[in-house]
C-alpha cells in the first residue's frame, strides 16, 4: 500500500511516508467564525474528512488538528456593528458552525483549538525569531516577520520576492513593504494581550504556525487548507514556523479547489453564498458529499443550478438499490467503523476502490467504481442471486464507512427523502397518493391524456413517478 497526496511545494504526486510509522500528523486551517459558513467551506470540510476516514480506513492512526480563527479585523467589524464583544461573537459562530456542519457528517477533529486560547504559544514563537533577528517591533507595539532574510520566500506559491506586491499591511513604519504582521499593536475597542513589546492581538497567519507546532510538533506529516490560502497564508507561515525552528512546518501540503459559482470564487464578500444550513435544508448533506465527489478535490467544481438536485436524485438511486437488496437479505449489515475499513482481504471491488483512493484520494475514480457495483447488485437482485447480493451489500458498508455517506439506515432515508419532496412541493404524502389513484384509474379507462397530464402536474411541482411491477412509486424531482 502506498497513498499518494499531490504535494503544492513540489507540484507533483508524492507518497505519503509518516514521521512515525503507523500515525499520520494532519493539520488543516479552519474557519474564521465572522458569520455563517458556506457551501466552499463544506468542500474544505470534507476533503478533510475524506483524507482522515481514508488513512484512517487504510489502517492508519491519524491526529487530525483543525482549527478555529476566534479574532480578526472582520471580527473585530462584526462585533461592533452589533454592540457585543468579539468573544460574544466567537461564541455565537462557534456553536452555528458546529451545527451548521453536522449535516456533513464530518468525523470529529481531535483537537479543533481557538486561536485567543494559545496567546502565550504565539508569543513565545515571536519572542524566538525577534532574537533571531527575523522579526522587530515598531513603536505601536506591532511585530513585523521580516521576508527577506528566509530565503525559501515563495517557494509554495511559486513566486519570487521582486515580483511580489506589498503585503496586506503597508504601514510606514515597516522595514520592507512586505514584511508581514505576526502582531498587531492596540487600537481602541480592540481585544489586546500583554506581550513584552506592548499589548495587542496576534497576526492571523502566526496563529496556526503556533497550534500545529503545538499540538503536532514540527515537522508534521500533512498540512491542509483551501488553494485561496497558499498564499500568502501558508507561505507565510512557512517563513515563520522553519525560520523559528529551523526545520520543515510540514512534508506534504495539500490543497483543495475552490467552489464556483457562475465565473467567480464562492465568498462571502462577493454576495452570492450559499449557506450550508440553507443548502442542506433542500437537499440531504450526504448529496453535498456526493457532489464533491464528482470533481477531484484539486480542480475547481462548479456550483451552478441544478448540480446539487442531481447528486441529491443520484444519491437517491444508490440507497434504493440498497433498499432493494436489504429487501431481499432480510436486514441491512451492521454498519462498518472508518478505522480498518480497507484492510485485510478485500474483493476485487475494494481492491480497485482504495486503489483509486491511494492515488491521490481519486473520488471521482472511484465514484465510478461504485455505480458500475450497483448496477451489478441491481442485476444480482433482479436474478435472485442472494449470494452475490450480500457480498455486495458488505462491499457497500465499508465504502459508507470511508465515503461518510450510504451508511442510513435506506428504508429510513428513503422516507425521509419523500417526505422532503412533499413539503418542498406543498403537498402531502396523502395528496400524492390521490393523484397516483386518480392517474391510475384514468389509465384504467384508457384515458391516458389526462394521466399524462396528472403525471405533467406532479412533476412540475417537483414530484416524479415511477412506473414498476409492484406499482407506481413516487420522489423527489
Amino acid at each position: 500500500m502506498a497513498i499518494v497526496l499531490t504535494n503544492t511545494l513540489s507540484g507533483r504526486k508524492e507518497a505519503l511516508r509518516p514521521r512515525e510509522a503507523g500515525h499520520v500528523r494532519l493539520y488543516w486551517c479552519g474557519v474564521t467564525v465572522y458569520s455563517r459558513a458556506h457551501v466552499g467551506h463544506a468542500r474544505f470540510l470534507v476533503v478533510a474528512d475524506l483524507l482522515v476516514r481514508h488513512l484512517l480506513a487504510r489502517g492508519l492512526r491519524v491526529t487530525f488538528v483543525r482549527n478555529i480563527t476566534d479574532v480578526d479585523d472582520k471580527m473585530i467589524r462584526r462585533a461592533a456593528d452589533e454592540n457585543i464583544s468579539v468573544a460574544e461573537l466567537a461564541d455565537r459562530e462557534i456553536a452555528a458552525f458546529a451545527a451548521d456542519i453536522r449535516p456533513l457528517g464530518c468525523l470529529s477533529p481531535t483537537h479543533e483549538p481557538r486561536a485567543t486560547r494559545h496567546i502565550p504559544h504565539m508569543i513565545a514563537l515571536i519572542e524566538t525569531l525577534i532574537e533571531k533577528g527575523l522579526a522587530y517591533a515598531v513603536p505601536d507595539g506591532s511585530v513585523y516577520f521580516r521576508v527577506r532574510r528566509f530565503p525559501g520566500y515563495g517557494k509554495l506559491s511559486h513566486r519570487h520576492l521582486d515580483d511580489m506586491e506589498a503585503g496586506e499591511d503597508v504601514e510606514p513604519a515597516k522595514e520592507d513593504a512586505r514584511d508581514f504582521a505576526l502582531w498587531k499593536g492596540a487600537k481602541p475597542g480592540e481585544p489586546t494581550w500583554e506581550t513584552p513589546w506592548g499589548p495587542g492581538r496576534p497576526g492571523w497567519h502566526l496563529e496556526c504556525s503556533a497550534m500545529s507546532a503545538h499540538y503536532l510538533a514540527q515537522p508534521f506529516d500533512v498540512h491542509g487548507g483551501g488553494s485561496d490560502l497558499i498564499f500568502p497564508h501558508h507561505e507565510n507561515e512557512i517563513a515563520q514556523s522553519e525560520a523559528a525552528a529551523g526545520v520543515p512546518l510540514a512534508h506534504l501540503w495539500v490543497h483543495n479547489g475552490m467552489i464556483t459559482f457562475g465565473a467567480d470564487k464562492m465568498s462571502k464578500s462577493l454576495g452570492n453564498v450559499l449557506n450550508i444550513a440553507k443548502v442542506t435544508e433542500d437537499a440531504p448533506g450526504e448529496a453535498l458529499r456526493l457532489l464533491f465527489f464528482g470533481t477531484h478535490y484539486r480542480a475547481p467544481l462548479d456550483f451552478g443550478p441544478g448540480r446539487l438536485e442531481e447528486a441529491a436524485r443520484s444519491l437517491e438511486r444508490l440507497y434504493e438499490s440498497l433498499a432493494r437488496a436489504d429487501e431481499m437479505l432480510g436486514g441491512r449489515p451492521a454498519p462498518v467503523a472508518p478505522a480498518g475499513a480497507l484492510t485485510g482481504t478485500l474483493s476485487p471491488f475494494l481492491t480497485e476502490f482504495a486503489a483509486a483512493m491511494d492515488d491521490d484520494l481519486n473520488a471521482a475514480k472511484a465514484l465510478g467504481l461504485v455505480f458500475d457495483r450497483m448496477r451489478e447488485l441491481n442485476r444480482a437482485v433482479d436474478s435472485g442471486d442472494r449470494v452475490t447480493v450480500a457480498a455486495l451489500r458488505a462491499d457497500f458498508a465499508r465504502v459508507a464507512a470511508v465515503w461518510g455517506i450510504l451508511g442510513e439506515d435506506p428504508a429510513t432515508f428513503l422516507a425521509a427523502q419523500r417526505a422532503r419532496g412533499s413539503a418542498r412541493a406543498g403537498l402531502s404524502a396523502e395528496d400524492i397518493a390521490a393523484a397516483i389513484e386518480a392517474r391510475n384509474e384514468a389509465r384504467g379507462r384508457k384515458d391516458f391524456r389526462e394521466a399524462d397530464a396528472i403525471r405533467e402536474r406532479l412533476r412540475e411541482q417537483g414530484i416524479l413517478l415511477e412506473d414498476t411491477p409492484s406499482g407506481t412509486v413516487w420522489k423527489a424531482g
